[in-house]
């Protein structure tokens, strides 16, 4: 063999190894097997006083270092105001990172370290959500986002395993994280989350058991039906004590569809961050003023929860302030027959209310961008609760129901295809015959204005000369329908 040859074959040989070798470490980066530790059991003095629990979810830490972001600043007078109302136990449900970056949990620590630094820290059950698991630009981030990389990531600035069991005073928390950021079929460890639960309930079967995950139970609180996990859903329902404390979905405290009750209990937390609604308004599921300025990040949530016999309190909370967004929840014993936030409150709930001599103004008004949009202005609807939402639709001078192509905030024509998904490349335009919009409910009720003022679509056919106008709660009841004349 000559020296060329040997050449050659050493350099395939080595290019082999190192193959295999990173072949190797992906595999095992990859698909690194976790499961439950030993359940850590905890006795904290609270003098007879209920056991304090805060609730924080989807800080989404930017990949920065700067402290003034507006989610530095949500974090760092959050966990400050829960320190000074004073906490036993801090519950963070996943999205601690806007993507895990070693720069955004190097925020959190030092936010977490700093603001704690002279105070008693509490029992941390920490998990990890979707956002934990990315990385905003795999090419100048110069590293892969391995699930397990990022889980020992986690645990290397939490101190926390990925999957924990922990008893407080005779209560247990289960922390069950995602396997790899998905939403869909990430949660497994399915049977080692049963065992769990098991072991909770043959300890004490009246008692609640807290199970901790980023993403909700399908189907279940308000956002679920859009941002749910069936596999949490199908280990759930066999425990009826479990009561499942989510974020993930933003969607506001202040709605009541946020706790549910049937086969268990189901709540979610919010964010620290921004609020997100459901789809197929107008102003979008991170709804906009007439403007087109974001209102989603105005009043971040958070819950707070005291533990005693026989009854579990939710304070809802404005986070950064500590004040408070609307009355508790509470759960009362016996916890394995939840019977108090159930969908009989559809049953009893009452409609809205519009003013039947209702008038409308359109304005003229410049947007974020500087460009030019008319907006309707009139009466808020009243109700037992809060206007949710509006619904506008327009006539003719005949009174007839105007058709249109459906846009989004932007003015950009919307494209479906044939299954109903939105289609930029090959779908086609969807002709409406009505617009809905939320209200500004979630800049919080006290602030919510007297005057409802919707930016109007900028393709509305020229021969609309009335619109009618009909309130929604958010329960789907519909007030009486108002129609006004546009202008003359």
């Amino acid at each position: 063999m000559n020296k060329l040859s040997k050449i050659i074959i050493s350099s395939i040989a080595a290019v082999g190894i190192v193959g295999a070798s990173v072949g190797a470490y992906i595999a095992a980066s990859y698909t690194k097997e976790r499961t439950f530790g030993e359940t850590e059991t905890y006795a904290v003095e609270t003098k007879d006083a209920p056991l304090r629990v805060a609730i924080i979810s989807d800080l989404q830490l930017p990949d920065t270092r700067d402290k003034n972001t507006h989610q530095y600043e949500s974090f760092e007078s959050t966990l400050t105001m829960l320190k000074n109302k004073g906490m036993d136990a801090l519950i963070i449900g996943g999205d601690f990172t806007d993507c895990g970056t070693k720069n955004a949990w190097s925020t959190f620590k030092e936010i977490y370290d700093r603001v704690m630094a002279d105070s008693t820290k509490p029992i941390p059950m920490y998990i990890l959500g979707n956002h934990d698991y990315w990385l905003p630009d795999f090419v100048k981030c110069f590293e892969i986002p391995m699930p397990a990389k990022m889980q020992d990531r986690f645990t290397e600035y939490t101190g926390e395993p990925v999957y924990s069991h922990k008893v407080i005073n005779g209560y247990h928390f289960i922390c069950w994280s995602s396997s790899d950021g998905s939403y869909d079929k990430s949660y497994t460890n399915k049977e080692a989350v049963r065992a769990e639960l098991d072991r909770a309930v043959a300890e004490d079967p009246e008692k609640p058991v807290f199970v901790i995950t980023h993403v909700n139970a399908y189907d279940t609180a308000y956002g679920s039906d859009e941002w749910g996990n069936e596999d949490i859903y199908d280990v759930l329902k066999d425990y009826p004590q479990a009561v499942s404390i989510s974020g993930h979905s933003h969607f506001s405290l202040i709605d009541e569809r946020s706790i549910w009750q049937r086969e268990f209990t189901a709540l979610t937390t919010q964010s620290l961050d921004y609020i997100e609604l459901e789809s197929g308004k107008y102003n979008g599921s991170v709804p906009m003023d007439a403007y087109g300025n974001t209102l989603a990040d105005k009043l971040p949530g958070c819950l707070y929860m005291t533990i005693e016999e026989g009854r579990v309190t939710l304070e809802r909370l404005e986070a950064n302030t500590g004040n408070a967004l609307k009355e508790p929840w509470v759960l009362e014993a016996p916890f394995d027959k939840p019977v108090q936030y159930t969908e009989e409150r559809k049953k009893v709930n009452k409609a809205p209310v519009l003013d039947s001599n209702l008038t409308v103004k359109v304005s003229d008004i410049t947007d974020v961008n500087d460009n030019a949009q008319k907006m309707i202005s009139f009466a808020a609807g009243s109700d037992d609760d809060f206007v949710h939402s509006y619904k506008l639709q327009f006539l003719d001078e005949n009174k007839a129901l105007l058709e249109f192509e459906e846009i989004d905030y932007d003015n950009n024509v919307i494209l479906y295809n044939s299954n109903g998904e939105k289609d930029s490349k090959n779908g086609k335009p969807k002709m409406i015959s009505e617009v809905l919009y939320f209200s500004d409910y979630i800049l919080g009720l006290a602030n919510m204005s007297e005057t409802a003022e919707l930016r109007l679509p900028n393709n509305l056919p020229e021969n609309a000369k009335y619109v009618v106008i009909t309130a929604m709660d958010s329960w789907g009841a519909e007030s009486n329908s108002v129609t006004c004349r546009l202008g003359e």
